[in-house]
């Protein structure tokens, strides 16, 4: 009996993380997506001005970012969706542990 105890708290306090994780993932994923949409306005400024060694740089400094926040984007939605599923997962398993 007390290994279930036990073990119920241990996935309780999981389920707690998981709620705190959740915001702030959120959280991470719209500062990096305005980060992305700067980068591509940025972009679409740089055409209007004549190409110089200093535009290149900065152009590639750009399409660097905007690459980098995608690869950024696409990691973090993927944890926020295990972490969903997992969250989900001990929300069904606490369930079935109230019933016992």
């Amino acid at each position: 009996m007390e290994m279930m105890i036990g073990e119920k708290w241990c996935k309780i306090e999981i389920y707690n993380e998981y709620l705190k994780k959740i915001p702030s993932l959120l959280c991470q994923i719209n500062t990096v997506e305005k980060m992305q949409e700067k980068a591509e306005i940025e972009l679409s400024m740089l055409e209007s001005i004549p190409e110089d060694e200093s535009k290149k740089q900065y152009r590639a400094r750009l399409l660097s970012t905007k690459d980098q926040c995608q690869q950024r984007l696409k990691d973090m939605c993927e944890e926020l969706r295990l972490v969903q599923t997992l969250k989900e997962q001990l929300e069904q398993e606490l369930d079935i542990l109230r019933t016992k």
